[in-house]
């Protein structure tokens, strides 16, 4: 069993990502004549057919004007690198391409569980193509590398070592699942070469060496770290022409295979290259030199963009909970205004009460002494008519 193969590189453009993965027409019609078989996303918008499925073909400008406005969000929207990418190649032996659109979409099942488990919170879009010169079923996933809260996706969530354990472990657990076949989980991590028996000539292990350094190159973040690696791995490296060039070795099998990194003949006269030897101009060691500054900028960059989001979470941390402090404060007023007014109420009415009360007494008052002088004087007309009707009496009658 054949096992699947993953790749990760940074972009510095979404755009040309997307426009590449759903703009270019196929590279091979050896398979299918359709650029992309089968795609989805997370956190991101994508065109439907009229039946409502999602559509294999896409717009690369639309999807990248919904990354900008992620990019927009972050602490440095132009940051050097815009997006991250990750190709993960099936082997025919997990796909053989006979039911292209079922296994497409099997692929696709298997890639968006994977993507979901480990980059959910990542703005993403996945492609799967058959279109290669192999005709081989992959995917393409392009990552933006702002998430839709503005953070940042730190580089070391795509450390290939570890994305192919992950993805390993996802194939273990899901493929026959999905696919109703059985896979099983190659050897990993050998310090021996398994093919070292097979290589029988210089191209075969020069283009194995070549897969390793590739590997080696995307699992660390320093140059030093990578040649230690390439140690563990066997393979030493040696400086020539006065330490600007390298040379790699390495023993199979008791025999010593070595190889320059990049070396051009040239017509001194005409500057025609006459030969070209070596790995390849990425395999220098200006290049790896160049390669891994860039990568400490970015993680440099990365942490400088984590602190600056701790900060203004920090920031926003402390509005809310002014914010609160304030709202609580406003509530403790408004209830100290309503007690104040409702004993103000309380006051207002036992006032009145009791101004209500005294009126009454007053009126009382006055009335008993209008009653009382009332009295008096009807006993003082009784008393007068009586001191008449004795005068009278006293006189006598009148003659």
């Amino acid at each position: 069993m054949k096992l699947s193969v993953l790749e990760t590189h940074s972009c510095r453009s979404s755009y040309r990502r997307l426009q590449y993965l759903f703009q270019e027409p196929p590279h091979s019609y050896r398979k299918t004549s359709r650029r992309v078989l089968a795609c989805t996303g997370f956190n991101i918008k994508l065109l439907h057919d009229p039946d409502g499925n999602i559509s294999t073909t896409q717009n690369g400008a639309y999807l990248e004007k919904q990354f900008k406005d992620n990019l927009k969000k972050a602490h440095n929207p132009k940051r050097t690198y815009q997006a991250q990418t990750l190709i993960i190649s099936f082997s025919p032996d997990e796909f053989d391409t006979k039911d292209l659109n079922l296994q497409a979409k099997q692929a696709l099942t298997l890639v968006q569980h994977f993507v979901h488990q480990h980059f959910s919170d990542a703005q993403s879009v996945i492609a799967v193509q058959a279109d290669g010169q192999g005709g081989k079923l992959h995917a393409h996933v392009v990552f933006n590398t702002v998430k839709p809260n503005g953070k940042t996706i730190s580089t070391s969530r795509f450390n290939i070592h570890q994305l192919r354990t992950n993805f390993d472990h996802e194939m273990s657990q899901n493929y026959q699942r999905v696919t109703y076949h059985s896979w099983t989980n190659p050897i990993h991590n050998q310090q021996k070469r398994q093919d070292a028996n097979n290589l029988t000539t210089r191209s075969e292990w020069q283009q194995n060496l070549k897969q390793i350094i590739t590997q080696v190159k995307s699992e660390v973040a320093s140059l030093k770290a990578f040649i230690q690696r390439l140690g563990e791995q066997g393979i030493t490296v040696t400086d020539r022409k006065k330490k600007t060039s390298w040379t790699y070795h390495q023993m199979v099998d008791g025999k010593e295979y070595k190889v320059r990194d990049f070396y051009q003949r040239v017509n001194k006269q005409t500057g025609e290259v006459l030969s070209t030897r070596g790995l390849g101009q990425e395999f220098t060691k200006s290049y790896l030199t160049s390669y891994f500054k860039q990568k400490e900028n970015e993680e440099e960059e990365d942490t400088n963009d984590r602190k600056e989001n701790d900060r203004l979470e920090k920031v926003r941390t402390m509005a809310r909970d002014a914010k609160i402090r304030i709202a609580r404060q406003q509530r403790l007023n408004q209830l100290n205004r309503q007690r104040s007014e409702s004993a103000q109420a309380r006051e207002q009415k036992q006032r009145s009460i009791k101004e209500a009360r005294l009126s009454d007494r007053r009126d009382s008052k006055a009335k008993r002494r209008q009653s009382s002088v009332e009295e008096r004087r009807q006993l003082e007309q009784q008393a007068r008519r009586k001191r008449a009707e004795t005068q009278r009496s006293a006189d006598g009658p009148e003659l």
